[in-house]
């Protein structure tokens, strides 16, 4: 793994991985600026941030930070408002350890945005290769694997952006496996966001120590009680080396176009379906069924939500407002009102859930029983990577625009936007910090 992070080059990588870099880049630092101003990104801000002329910059602030600092400010932010990307393969949100990492550490060595397109290809690679040997056991035991297997990630792309060869890579790897951590029973709250945070800030700590010459056990992924055997019962076995495979784990990154946890967006999108199709809304309810695959539960079925955050894990909660037409994509609905409003709160208790066996644990199915008595049925599965690449990207920038706009502008917003259609072209990252500062 090591010699492939250190060595893999563009024509491995190829031109579709590049695109898909820029749209995910896009994507993060729309979520990230968006989030500015949260209360767990103003806490970090307060607690490690500076006005004074430090090496990297803070998205949606004129204040800077030391590098593992940054990372752990933008990465915490990335996550605040559960929006940015997910991977299947990782079993968690794949940009979000990476990226600010790779970002601090392109800004205090003045890496090209290729290097840094390059990077964030590399760190998603790492986590899914990482995430398909380990499988679904960590998270079924309770673990998040954007605070596990992200922090390898977040490591990797710093490895790669630091010049390391391999033997320092792999030290790199094992000090960030020591460092591994996150809980699912944060969901919910602010621990949540600092978990990516977190894993960013780590992967530049590995990553500088190492090239200072600190050690760690180099096989600390793959050996005895390593970060692959206590992430699962069955002791994974890790190959030697990455395979070569047709093309890079990052174009099979998952947007979301919901503001809440992904396993919420195929039921949101199955009630959606149904309500077009059958002409009804939340008025019509007599009952609902939600079959979903067990992940969902201790994840995303928080029965009373009372806060914007717990909305974000109420799957019940978030299925009434889809049958109410309400805008599940804008920042503004999770909110201690929406949580507690009387309408939302009678039509939950309505809404069961119930899990089943299925082939993807992404997929939904809904059964709603109207008033009239009328049975109706509907599924969807959000969890299949776009082919459209235009089509998406335009997605993105709309949904970026919505979040964006309102804290910086529109003229600042543009120039953001064709920094990063253009950074595998810029010499450096700084333009896009100066697009929106």
């Amino acid at each position: 793994m090591a010699t492939w992070i250190s060595t893999v080059d563009d024509a491995e990588i190829g031109e579709p991985a590049f695109e898909w870099a820029r749209h995910a880049m896009l994507d993060w630092v729309a979520v990230t600026i968006a989030a500015a101003s949260e209360p767990l990104v103003e806490m970090l801000t307060a607690e490690y941030a500076s006005q004074a002329a430090l090496p990297c910059a803070l998205l949606g602030s004129s204040r800077r930070a030391e590098m593992a600092q940054a990372a752990l400010i933008n990465g915490s932010a990335g996550h605040a408002l559960d929006f940015d990307d997910v991977a299947s393969a990782m079993h968690g949100h794949p940009t979000v350890p990476v990226a600010p990492a790779a970002l601090a550490m392109a800004q205090a060595t003045r890496a090209s945005g290729k290097d840094l397109l390059r990077a964030l290809v590399v760190g998603h690679e790492v986590e899914s290769r990482i995430g398909e040997i380990v499988g679904t056991e960590q998270y079924q035991l309770g673990l998040h694997p954007t605070g596990t297997t992200g922090t390898l990630g977040a490591a990797a792309a710093c490895a790669r952006l630091s010049g390391l060869d391999p033997t320092t890579t792999a030290h790199t790897l094992g000090l960030a496996a020591t460092q591994a951590a996150g809980l699912k029973c944060m969901f919910g709250t602010m621990a949540k966001p600092l978990h990516a945070g977190k894993a960013a800030m780590n992967g530049v700590m590995a990553a500088r120590l190492a090239a200072r010459g600190f050690t760690a056990n180099p096989n600390g992924i793959e050996c005895s009680q390593g970060f692959g055997s206590t992430q699962s019962h069955a002791a994974p076995v890790f190959p030697d080396a990455f395979e070569r495979r047709t093309s890079m784990a990052i174009e099979r990154t998952l947007f979301k176009f919901h503001a809440s946890c992904y396993l919420t967006h195929s039921t949101i999108e199955a009630v959606r379906a149904a309500c077009r199709e059958h002409q009804i809304d939340l008025d019509a309810l007599e009952a609902m069924t939600i079959f979903v695959a067990g992940p969902h539960r201790g994840v995303c079925d928080i029965a009373n939500p009372q806060s914007g955050l717990e909305i974000k894990f109420a799957i019940q909660h978030l299925a009434a407002l889809a049958m109410d037409g309400a805008p599940t994509a804008s920042l503004a609905l999770y909110s201690p009102e929406t949580a507690c409003a009387p309408r939302y709160v009678k039509a939950r208790k309505r809404i069961a859930l119930e899990v089943v066996q299925g082939p993807d644990r992404n997929a939904a199915t809904v059964q709603i029983v109207t008033r009239d008595g009328r049975t109706i049925r509907a599924q969807a599965n959000v969890a299949v990577p776009a082919t459209d690449l235009a089509l998406q990207w335009q997605l993105l920038v709309d949904k970026a625009r919505a979040i964006v706009v309102p804290r910086v502008g529109a003229a600042k917003f543009a120039k953001l936007v064709s920094a990063i259609e253009s950074l595998d072209r810029l010499p450096s990252v700084e333009p896009l910090f100066e697009a929106i500062q």
